[in-house]
């Protein structure tokens, strides 16, 4: 179905997206309703922000102490604690090579910094920081908590992986 949202910037209602679907006309009825205009309509309707998130999420996602500091700085979506980034994928960039992707429960990252990858030994050193605009990677300074990041120079990071500013669960 097509949000409210996207049916009320088109002009259509049920009954003409039904008559569309029914008589075939998909071409039509994507053209005037693009999916990905409705998908992002709904997220953004329906996916929770991480302020109201996290409180909720951390508990039952780390296994850590919860009574650290960093456990109410990520429930807290605290850009100013240690950083803490939940790598979810790793794409490959021609130019820029392995891109970790994640969202920043705490702390700010920013180029430079030297963080550990959970379950392997040393540091790796941020390359470059970055967010997504669409499917372009726009490089940027810094990407604070409650964000999704974009980072390269994370050589031991695999999907799954917790980076962190301290060594951590």
């Amino acid at each position: 179905g097509v949000p409210m949202p996207s049916m009320q910037r088109t002009g259509m209602d049920f009954g003409e997206i039904m008559d569309l679907e029914h008589a075939d006309k998909r071409q039509e009825l994507a053209k005037r309703t693009p999916l990905a205009d409705v998908v992002l309509d709904m997220v953004c309707e329906h996916f929770p922000n991480p302020v109201d998130a996290q409180p909720r999420r951390i508990p039952r996602i780390w296994r850590g102490d919860e009574e650290l500091d960093v456990a109410e700085e990520m429930q807290l979506v605290d850009e100013d604690g240690e950083v803490v980034l939940m790598v979810t994928d790793i794409g490959i960039d021609p130019h820029a090579g392995e891109i970790a992707t994640g969202r920043v429960f705490s702390g700010t990252l920013e180029k430079g910094q030297e963080l550990y990858v959970s379950g392997t030994a040393g540091k790796n050193r941020i390359q470059s920081v970055g967010i997504f605009m669409g499917a372009e990677r726009e490089e940027v300074d810094h990407v604070p908590a409650g964000n999704i990041a974009s980072v390269t120079g994370l050589r031991d990071a695999i999907a799954g992986s917790t980076v962190s500013s301290e060594e951590m669960t």
